[in-house]
Formats: structure tokens, C-alpha cells, sequence
């Protein structure tokens, strides 16, 4: 009964995507089965959350712009939904505390480094804070890419359209400090890392 929102939402999700989107998950395999994990996203569509929890059996957390939670009814379907609210100007110590939660208690934390959604299928440049949360959390990242999300409740494209659209998960990246690297060195390291992870997955879809 805890999880009961987020239980019907991911069953109705991927019946829906299955059925009108053609969706596939690829790399499956490569989500560890338990154990505190984030996954790193590319951001195109307000689809992207449930898209990337749908097709996958372990309760999914995401960082969502605080600005969604504008009535109660919307903040308690995103917070059962595991959304946690997030500006994305800023990254302070409550943030940060509300991010690393889950991750404390074996969960997995969804974050778009990109901060917002790309046009198309080109990422845009991250946002700093990555870098730190993953440095923080000292947990395994699998990078995620959406492929055709952007086409379906994008930027441009605003419309619910019935495209084909699949998620591939990476392998798990283990990120360690390097002697004498600084603190800002090592985050913008992370960083690069991941982008280019994601960016590896979107070229062999």
C-alpha cells in the first residue's frame, strides 16, 4: 500500500508506452538489482521521467524542477510518483540533503544533467552540480539516453504524438578522486564523463 500511486502510474505508463510509442528498454541488464544507483539522463521531453521508469522494477526517484509542484494535487502525485523538488538555479545544502536521501536508503535517483529539455536530439551542455551530488553520493551512475523523446511533448514539438521511443541504460561508471585533483577538477570531470557516456549511448542507438 506505500508505494500504491507509484505502482498503478508505472503499470499504466508502460502499457501506454508500449502500446503508442513502440517503446523498448535496452541495457536493462545493467542496472544493479539493489543498491543505491543514479542514473544520468538526456532531458527532451516532460515524458522522460515515467519514460525511464516504466520499463524497469525498481522504485525510481527523480530531481524535478520545483516550479511543477505548483498546486497540491500535482506535488503529491510527483512526491508519490518519487519526484523531488529541485530549483534549477541553485544547489544548497536542503537540496542537496533531499537528493542524497534516497541514495542513503538503496534507491535510485534519477537526475538530467542538461537541467532542461533539449530541442532536439543534440545534448546540451550540463549543469553544474552533477559533478558534486555524484562525488557526494559515492554510488555507481549508469548514463541513460531517451531516443525520440524530443518528438513527443518537446520545446518545439508540444503535442502528444505517437513516436517510437526507446531507453538505453549504460554500463555502471564508478567515479574516484585522482591524487592531487581539486574539488572543482574532480566535479567537472564527473561531468565530462557522464555527458560523454550518454552521448556514446546516443550514437549506437
Amino acid at each position: 500500500m506505500k508505494y500504491l500511486v507509484y505502482d498503478l502510474g508505472h503499470i499504466m505508463f508502460f502499457v501506454v508506452f508500449k502500446l503508442f510509442f513502440g517503446y523498448k528498454v535496452i541495457g536493462g541488464e545493467n542496472i544493479p538489482k539493489k543498491g543505491p544507483v543514479i542514473f544520468a539522463s538526456n532531458h527532451g521531453s516532460f515524458l522522460d521521467p515515467p519514460l525511464i521508469g516504466a520499463g524497469i522494477w525498481r522504485r525510481v526517484n527523480y530531481a524535478a524542477r520545483e516550479s511543477l509542484f505548483s498546486s497540491w494535487w500535482k506535488s503529491f502525485i510527483l512526491k508519490e510518483w518519487g519526484s523531488i523538488p529541485i530549483s534549477r538555479d541553485r544547489l544548497d545544502k536542503a537540496t542537496l540533503k533531499s537528493l542524497l536521501a534516497p541514495l542513503k536508503k538503496g534507491e535510485i535517483l534519477t537526475i538530467f544533467p542538461e537541467g532542461t529539455r533539449s530541442p532536439d536530439e543534440n545534448l546540451l551542455p550540463a549543469k553544474p552540480g552533477i559533478g558534486m551530488i555524484v562525488s557526494m553520493a559515492k554510488c555507481p551512475v549508469i548514463p541513460v539516453y531517451i531516443n525520440g523523446n524530443w518528438r513527443t511533448l518537446g520545446k518545439v514539438h508540444k503535442k502528444l504524438r505517437m513516436v517510437p521511443i526507446s531507453v538505453t541504460f549504460g554500463e555502471p561508471m564508478i567515479f574516484e578522486k585522482v591524487e592531487g585533483e581539486s574539488g572543482h577538477d574532480h566535479y567537472q570531470r564527473i561531468t565530462d564523463e557522464i555527458m560523454a557516456g550518454i552521448e556514446k549511448l546516443k550514437k549506437g542507438v
